[in-house]
C-alpha cells in the first residue's frame, strides 16, 4: 500500500480550519466532577516534574502504603528511600549520559527503577522479564545499555545479556536510609525508552522526556480527579505504559496495587479488586469482556468509580455490557493515543452520543491539535475519513542502537517544543466535534485486487451469534495472493455456526471478497504484554488448523 504523502513541515496548513483543537469542554465533563482532588498539585506535574510532586506527597503521607504487588508493600517513606539509594548506586556505576536497562517483572521494583533513573539523569530502557526471549534480546541489542538492573529473588532468564555488562540488584525488602541525591528537573531531557508492542515482530523504541510525561500525568489526574483515597490497579507492565498509572497514583497520595494478570489470571484479578476496593481501572475492552463474563464478576467492581478503556476499538455493545455490570455511579471514559504521540483523544462516554456500532474516541486533549489528511495530503472535511496527524508535545524521537534519532517525527515550524506525527490511524470527525476511529492504514490489504479492511471484517464476525472475539490476519507472501484468515473465540457453551452461516454474515456486512478463506476457533486469542493480539503468532498458526 502506498503511504500517505505527507507534506514537508513548512508546508503544513496552519489555519484553524485544518488543525483542530479541543472545544471548550472540560476534561472531567460528564465525569467525576463531584470528587474533590488537588488540582494545584496536578499542575505541578508539568511545571516541576513528577519527582518533586511525589516527594511532596511522601512528606505528607510517610506512613501510608504507596505501592503493593502482593508480595511486597512499601510506604511512601520506604519507597522514596529506595529511590534515593538506587539513584546513588546508578550514579556510582555509570557516568552522565549513560543508558540503564532494567530486566524485571511487574512489581514494586518497577517504579523504584523509573524514578531512580530520572534522579540520576540516566536514560532507562525497561525490558519486561516476562516477554519472549527473542523480544528481550532484540530490545537489549537496541538499548546501548551500560548497566542492567535486576530484582532480588526474581527468576529471570538473563542468558542473552553479555557477561561483561555490570548488574545492579534491587532489593525492596532491604532497610535503607538514603540521603537525597542532587537533582534538577529538565523537561527536555530524555528519560525513558518505550518499545512498541511488536505485534508485527519488530518492536521500535520511542524516547520520552519530562515535558511529555508531565503533561500526560496532569491530564490523567485532572480527568479522573485522582486523590489520596483512590486505589489504582496497575495491570500494565513498566515497558508498556504502566508507569503512567504508577506515577499518577504516587503523585496524588493514592495506592497503586500492581498485579501481573498474565501470570495471575483473571480470577485472581477479580479477587484483588474486591479485597483492595479498587476505584480506578484502565484496561483494554476485549479483556474486560472476558472478565465480566465470569459469574459474579460484577461484585469485584463495586467500588470502581472510573473505568478507562484504551488500546482497542470500543464497541457500542461494550458500553452496554459495562453499564449493565458496573455500579451506576461508575464513569466510563475512552482514551486513544500511541507510544509515539501519547494520549491524543479522551472523553467520558455519553451513551446518547454512541450512535453507531463503535463508540467515538472523544475530543483532542489540551495541548494537542489534530488534522485529517487524504491520500494526497489534503485536509478532509467533517464526516470523511483521513489519516490522523497529531501536533504537540510528544516523544523526543526514536531510539536506535543507544541513541536518539528523529524517527517518524517532523518538527513543528511554529513551536520548537512541539512535534508533528502521522499516526497511520484512519479517522473521521463528526459535526459535533467527536472523533471516530475507523481503522489502521496497515490493516487495509488487497484481496484479488480489491481492498479489504480487516477491522471491518472483525466487526462483522462479532455479529455472528455466539462469537465473543475475532481477529483477522492476511496470510501469504504476495499482496495480490493474500488470503484472509479469521481466528474466533466463542462464548462459553456456544459452538461456531456452520461456515456457510458465518460467510453469509460477513458478505452481508462487508463484501463478498472479504469472506475469510479460513476460520479457526481458539480457546483464547494469543496476546502481547499490552493485551493486543499477537499477530506474529497468529500468522504462524494460519493454515494449520483452519475450519
Amino acid at each position: 500500500m502506498e503511504p500517505t504523502k505527507i507534506p514537508q513541515a513548512r508546508a503544513f496548513p496552519t489555519s484553524e480550519s485544518a488543525w483542530r483543537v479541543r472545544p471548550r469542554i472540560r476534561l472531567d465533563d460528564h465525569g467525576p466532577v463531584d470528587v474533590p482532588y488537588d488540582a494545584e498539585a496536578a499542575s505541578r506535574f508539568e511545571s516541576a516534574g513528577g519527582i518533586e510532586v511525589i516527594e511532596a506527597v511522601a512528606r505528607r503521607f510517610p506512613a501510608k502504603i504507596a505501592i503493593d504487588d502482593g508480595n511486597v508493600r512499601l510506604t511512601y517513606a520506604q519507597f522514596i528511600d529506595h529511590v534515593y539509594d538506587l539513584a546513588r548506586q546508578i550514579a556510582a556505576a555509570t557516568s552522565t549520559g549513560s543508558v540503564v536497562a532494567s530486566l524485571v517483572h511487574n512489581s514494586v521494583v518497577s517504579p523504584i527503577i523509573v524514578m531512580a533513573c530520572a534522579f540520576s539523569g540516566r536514560v532507562l530502557v525497561p525490558i519486561d522479564a516476562s516477554h519472549p526471549p527473542q523480544r528481550r534480546g532484540a530490545i537489549f541489542n537496541q538499548s546501548g545499555a551500560d548497566v542492567v538492573l535486576l530484582a532480588v529473588d526474581d527468576e529471570v532468564d538473563d542468558s542473552f545479556l553479555p557477561e561483561t555488562v555490570p548488574r545492579i540488584v534491587v532489593d525492596p525488602l532491604s532497610t535503607v536510609h538514603a540521603v537525597r541525591p542532587p537533582y534538577q528537573y529538565n523537561p527536555n531531557a530524555p528519560l525513558f525508552v518505550a518499545f512498541t508492542s511488536g505485534s508485527t515482530g519488530h518492536p521500535k523504541g520511542v524516547v520520552s522526556g519530562g515535558r511529555y510525561g508531565g503533561e500526560a500525568l496532569r491530564h490523567f489526574v485532572d480527568m479522573f480527579h485522582l486523590n489520596s483515597a483512590d486505589v489504582i490497579l496497575g495491570l500494565a507492565s513498566l515497558s508498556t505504559g504502566g508507569s503512567r498509572d504508577a506515577f499518577a497514583a504516587l503523585g496524588t497520595g493514592a495506592k497503586i496495587r500492581i498485579f501481573d494478570v498474565r501470570s495471575g489470571g483473571f480470577g485472581d484479578a477479580l479477587r484483588i479488586m474486591a479485597q483492595e476496593g479498587v476505584t480506578i481501572l484502565s484496561f483494554v475492552p476485549s479483556a474486560l469482556r472476558m472478565i465480566l463474563a465470569i459469574e459474579g464478576a460484577e461484585q469485584a467492581f463495586r467500588q470502581l468509580r472510573v473505568l478507562d478503556l484504551h488500546g482497542e476499538r470500543v464497541l457500542a455493545s461494550d458500553i452496554a455490557l459495562f453499564r449493565a455490570k458496573l455500579p451506576q455511579t461508575c464513569h466510563i471514559s475512552i482514551t486513544m493515543g500511541s507510544i509515539e504521540s501519547g494520549a491524543v483523544f479522551s472523553w467520558f462516554v455519553r451513551d446518547e452520543e454512541v450512535t453507531g456500532p463503535v463508540a467515538p474516541v472523544g475530543y483532542p486533549l489540551p495541548g494537542r491539535s489534530v488534522m485529517l489528511l487524504d491520500e494526497q495530503g489534503r485536509p478532509v472535511p467533517d464526516g470523511e475519513v483521513g489519516e490522523l496527524l497529531v501536533r504537540g508535545a510528544m516523544a523526543l524521537g526514536a531510539w536506535r542502537e543507544g541513541r536518539i534519532v528523529q524517527g517518524p517525527f517532523l518538527p513543528d515550524p511554529d513551536d520548537g517544543a512541539s512535534r508533528i506525527y502521522a499516526t497511520g490511524d484512519r479517522m473521521r470527525r463528526r459535526p459535533d466535534g467527536l472523533y471516530e476511529y475507523v481503522g489502521r492504514k496497515d490493516r487495509r490489504v488487497k484481496i484479488r485486487a480489491l481492498w479489504a479492511d480487516l477491522d471491518e471484517l472483525e466487526a462483522a464476525l462479532r455479529t455472528v451469534q455466539g462469537v465473543a472475539e475475532a481477529v483477522v490476519i492476511a496470510a501469504g507472501d504476495q499482496a495480490e495472493a493474500e488470503r484472509l484468515v479469521a481466528f474466533i473465540v466463542m462464548e462459553p457453551g456456544r459452538t461456531l455456526p456452520a461456515l456457510g452461516v458465518v460467510r453469509r454474515a460477513v458478505a452481508e456486512e462487508t463484501a463478498e471478497h472479504m469472506v475469510p478463506a479460513e476460520v479457526t476457533v481458539l480457546a483464547a486469542i494469543p496476546r502481547l504484554a499490552n493485551f493486543k493480539p499477537d499477530l506474529v503468532r497468529l500468522k504462524a498458526m494460519a493454515g494449520k488448523a483452519g475450519a
